[in-house]
């Protein structure tokens, strides 16, 4: 369920009205990519804490590589007293579920794991291997007690991949707004990016999609969220198989080829989008209603589906 690069530029020079500051910038790797934050405001201790926060959420979400401190890849079946952030963390995976990603599952680390090294090696998983997976995942949960007490009942792995970006800007957003900071980006690899104003009159930042004719759209203090197998997508015979798992049929077949959600809440794009690779249109349509998202889906590199109130400019 892991996250990927989708190629979607931020040009910042579109807009003619530049008051023409240069930002302060920090460039840290984590979630296995290269994360830019830049400030027009503020100062070289606030950069400093955007930092802190993307490597702690980056270190208690590894699932791959033994990190210091309690992470997830500590939770057992025995009971284990965590941070109240990784607390947080985990109950928001489980929760989000509920809100529409019906295809997100923090469940499904094994199974991503496994699809990963057979897609590595151009192989398919075989069907005894998938149900195997699916029977861990159907079979285990999240307990959680008081005093931010955490278990996990059965075998299956935790996989925060396809949220912890989009939570982890969340907490950068909360943390800008304390310190009254409203002109900033925050680029985590182009696959989930948060936007304050842009320094210029209007305040908008242009978000060209760079594979798509130069499509792009023009956007202020949200949430940008992308999921794609144009990156990571292994064509097999006629068929592209995704990093992006389906959690309910054990499968790596996505109907769309990537979405982008535009949203005021990280984590609730990072998981929609994920999710959203699974879904049709018409549940889309219904999940944005639900959830006050707008969405654009594509499909051989065209726009099937763009909301409404997302206007999306070609040159």
């Amino acid at each position: 369920m892991s996250k990927k690069l989708f190629p979607i530029l931020l040009i910042t020079t579109l807009t003619s009205c530049s008051v023409n500051r240069v930002p302060i910038e920090n460039r840290i790797f984590c979630f296995d990519t290269t994360v830019i934050s830049q400030l027009y405001e503020g100062d070289q201790s606030n950069l400093d804490d955007i930092r802190d926060i993307l490597l702690y959420y980056d270190r208690v979400s590894d699932n791959y590589n033994v990190r210091e401190g309690i992470t997830i890849r500590n939770i057992s079946t025995s009971p284990i007293k965590v941070e109240q952030e990784l607390y947080d963390l985990l109950k928001t995976s489980v929760d989000v579920s509920n809100l529409g990603a019906t295809y997100f599952n923090p469940l499904c680390g094994s199974l991503s794991k496994k699809w990963k090294e057979a897609l590595g090696k151009n192989e398919l998983l075989s069907t005894d291997v998938i149900n195997s997976e699916l029977e861990k995942i159907n079979n285990s949960s999240l307990i959680f007690d008081d005093d931010y007490i955490i278990s996990k009942k059965g075998e299956a792995e935790i996989d925060l991949g396809g949220i912890v970006k989009g939570y982890s800007l969340d907490k950068i957003k909360e943390y800008l707004s304390n310190k009254h900071i409203e002109k900033y980006l925050i680029n985590a690899g182009f696959s989930s990016i948060l936007l304050g104003k842009k320094d210029t009159s209007d305040g908008y930042f242009t978000v060209k999609i760079s594979d798509l004719d130069n499509a792009y759209i023009k956007l202020q203090n949200c949430f940008i969220t992308t999921s794609s197998k144009s990156v990571q997508g292994v064509k097999i015979g006629d068929i592209t198989y995704s990093h992006i798992i389906n959690p309910l049929d054990g499968s790596a077949i996505n109907i769309n080829d990537a979405v982008i959600v535009v949203s005021s809440l990280g984590y609730i794009g990072d998981a929609l989008s994920t999710s959203m690779m699974m879904n049709t249109v018409d549940e889309i349509k219904e999940i944005e209603k639900k959830q006050n998202v707008k969405t654009v889906v594509v499909r051989n590199r065209q726009v099937i589906y763009c909301n409404e109130w997302l206007e999306l400019y070609h040159g």
